[in-house]
């Protein structure tokens, strides 16, 4: 019997439901390719539910997500919406009521496309970055002083805990040991 992955899809605003629209027929390739399903269920979610209802992320859809392993985001930002809003109202508020600490950034140079870095290839260019996703600079620390004069300054400062450090480097070192490249873990 094959395994079963029930997906939240947030779709986003933008280009985020059509890029969305294609990973999915991707994943949906891989399952057939690798005997897996996918079930997806879609919330309407993002700067058009904002414009139409006022919400951003109701209490009751985050519990809804809280029941899912896997949330498909796309991208999120509308023009019509002040920016901020659904930045902070959604993709941070998820963040933290989920603790989804992990921002996992892979890097790969694929053959035939072209590369900045000169005489580059593939084999070259194959890493992951490993970022905290609910600390640092994220966690809205700052403010401004003197607002609005000459002599205004804005100031944000990084906020991170034992516990925040701690399980990004043991994710990052547990994901490189798993990854089984070259072994090569940089801080």
């Amino acid at each position: 019997m094959s395994k079963t992955h029930k997906i939240a899809i947030l779709g986003g605003d933008g280009t985020g439901p059509e890029v969305v629209a294609e990973g999915l027929k991707v994943l949906k390739a891989a399952a057939s390719k690798y005997g897996f399903k996918i079930e997806t269920t879609d919330f309407d979610l993002g700067g058009e539910r904002y414009k139409r209802t006022g919400e951003i992320l109701p209490d009751s859809a985050l519990a809804e997500l809280r029941k899912f392993k896997a949330i498909y985001l796309g991208a999120i930002g509308h023009p019509d919406v002040k920016p901020g809003i659904l930045e902070k109202g959604l993709l941070l508020r998820l963040r933290f009521e989920l603790d989804q600490y992990i921002n996992l950034r892979p890097v790969k140079l694929y053959p035939n496309v072209d590369c900045p870095l000169k005489n580059k290839k593939p084999e070259d260019i194959d890493f992951v970055v490993v970022r905290e996703n609910t600390e640092g600079l994220y966690a809205g620390a700052g403010g401004f002083l003197k607002k609005g004069t000459n002599d205004e300054v804005a100031i944000q400062s990084s906020v991170n805990t034992r516990k925040g450090v701690e399980r990004c480097v043991r994710y990052a070192f547990e994901y490189t040991r798993a990854r089984n490249k070259n072994k090569k873990l940089t801080l």
